[in-house]
């Protein structure tokens, strides 16, 4: 039996930030398999950018920049805020990562309460 939607989102979110890029995706595509609409573009619009940082970390500039523009897409026609995740925060951040701007590590946040406040 598939674990729940949200557990596989927040131990990916976990492990992004630890900068187990690899994990995280990993993580993500096991609720990927089992979604759809706009819970299954939200995590591919992660795997992407965690394969995103996966290729910047070893110097391949240029496939990092492809796949954050793919990350992009995915993430284009989603709302501000999806399943707690801040989405526009979200875009902005790759767009900056696809430009080589943020050398440090990058952070998600999530989950968010209904206020938009962390929890």
């Amino acid at each position: 039996m598939p674990r729940a939607f949200a557990t596989c989102l927040g131990e990916g979110m976990t492990l992004f930030n630890e900068g187990a890029f690899h994990a995280a995706h990993e993580a993500w595509e096991e609720a990927w398999r089992h979604e759809h609409g706009p819970r299954r573009l939200l995590l591919q619009g992660l795997i992407l950018a965690a394969a995103g940082w996966l290729k910047r970390d070893v110097g391949n500039t240029r496939g990092a920049w492809t796949l954050f523009s793919r990350a992009l897409e995915r993430l284009e026609s989603l709302a501000p805020l999806c399943e707690g995740v801040d989405v526009d925060q979200l875009r902005r951040d790759i767009t900056r990562w696809r430009a080589g701007e943020g050398a440090d590590r990058p952070l998600l946040v999530w989950p968010l309460d209904a206020s938009g406040g962390e929890r």
